[in-house]
């Protein structure tokens, strides 16, 4: 990063990077229902369509989950899916609160998440349960989920509405995701970007790079 343009900006990636992510955990728990194969249809890769239709908002919760089922072959119930979809979905470390903002008072700091329906309203009951909050907005200058913006990452699109939206130049601003498809379109709408490890430390990791 020391070659690069000082970095003013930084937009994080909420699942993966401030949310932990266990992707395996969904897999394990469609096929504890008897679906063998989830992964063909989303994985921390790629996905189907409908899961894209979903992250956009293009489909509600309910045709999403009565699509799935189609697609699965299968008879679920709504409480079925919801909980198989969201087992993937961790906890957020006390210390990363702390952490976000400090971040915030030397940079500004947008969140950008490819998100859902049903993810958003099981975090949003997981923060106010565990840490006594509605959501992450006050860590953040603006918060974007793409089924309410409806675009999502990796398409340019979503990275260069954020850049319009906030006035930001491109080559001063930070992107972090845990996703190496995210990282590859954020670089190709001009921004500097970072892959996140999975299951790093975020201050060191920002240490590093700041």
């Amino acid at each position: 990063m020391r070659n690069q343009p000082a970095i003013r900006n930084i937009i994080f990636d909420y699942g993966g990077v401030i949310v932990d992510l266990y992707p395996q955990r969904t897999e394990n728990a469609f096929s504890e229902l008897g679906i063998v194969d989830f992964n063909r249809h989303f994985n921390i890769l790629k996905q189907t369509t409908l899961f894209d239709r979903l992250e956009t908002g293009k489909v509600t919760a309910s045709e999403f989950r009565n699509q799935l089922n189609l697609a699965l072959h299968a008879n679920f119930t709504d409480q079925q899916i919801d909980d198989a979809w969201n087992a993937m979905l961790g906890g957020i470390r006390k210390e990363k609160f702390d952490l976000l903002q400090e971040v915030k008072s030397n940079y500004r700091t947008f969140l950008l998440s490819n998100t859902n329906c049903i993810h958003l309203e099981k975090l949003t009951g997981y923060l106010m349960e565990a840490h006594g909050r509605h959501d992450l907005d006050a860590f953040f200058e603006n918060v974007y989920y793409s089924f309410l913006v409806g675009l999502r990452k990796p398409d340019a699109a979503i990275f260069l509405k954020v850049i319009r939206d906030n006035n930001l130049l491109p080559g001063e601003t930070l992107f972090i995701d845990d996703s190496p498809q995210h990282v590859a379109g954020a670089k190709a709408a001009g921004l500097q970007a970072l892959l996140f490890p999975a299951g790093d430390d975020l201050r060191l990791f920002l240490s590093k790079h700041l």
